[in-house]
């Protein structure tokens, strides 16, 4: 180990991956106008694109930094959520409400991802949620 790095060992991102995460984020961040921005976010928590729409303000945008922990947090939510797989089912989606945004986390198991999306305040993230399962499914490719 070379001074100054830490113990972790560090995987790298499969490259087709994330090749289908910057489709996605392209695919899917203006497919419906209460979409302000998408993360792609991979097994291991991390970022693999982000996506924003016109409609999000220069203003209302994070940093990169944030945008990261916002992806680890997002994967963590969803991995805790997944406890109650054997009562409930599978995690398909968790809503966080705020004060002026709503955030939508969508388990996608089939292509090994989650998307974690700021929505505007009054959106239905039932209907965004299904609106981005339909047109998945409307893809060729997992």
């Amino acid at each position: 180990m070379k001074p100054g790095q830490g113990s972790r060992t560090e995987v790298e991102v499969d490259p087709a991956q994330a090749v289908l995460a910057e489709r996605l984020a392209k695919d899917l961040v203006d497919c419906d106008s209460s979409i302000l921005s998408l993360i792609v976010v991979d097994s291991m928590g991390r970022v693999l694109h982000v996506g924003r729409s016109a409609r999000l303000q220069e203003s209302e945008q994070v940093s990169p930094e944030l945008v990261r922990v916002f992806g680890t947090v997002s994967k963590l939510i969803v991995g805790a959520a997944n406890n109650a797989t054997p009562v409930m089912g599978g995690t398909e989606a968790i809503v966080g409400i705020f004060k002026k945004q709503k955030a939508l986390l969508i388990n996608l198991p089939e292509y090994n991802l989650l998307l974690a999306l700021r929505l505007v305040r009054s959106a239905s993230a039932e209907y965004v949620c299904d609106k981005i399962r339909d047109l998945l499914a409307t893809r060729a490719e997992p």
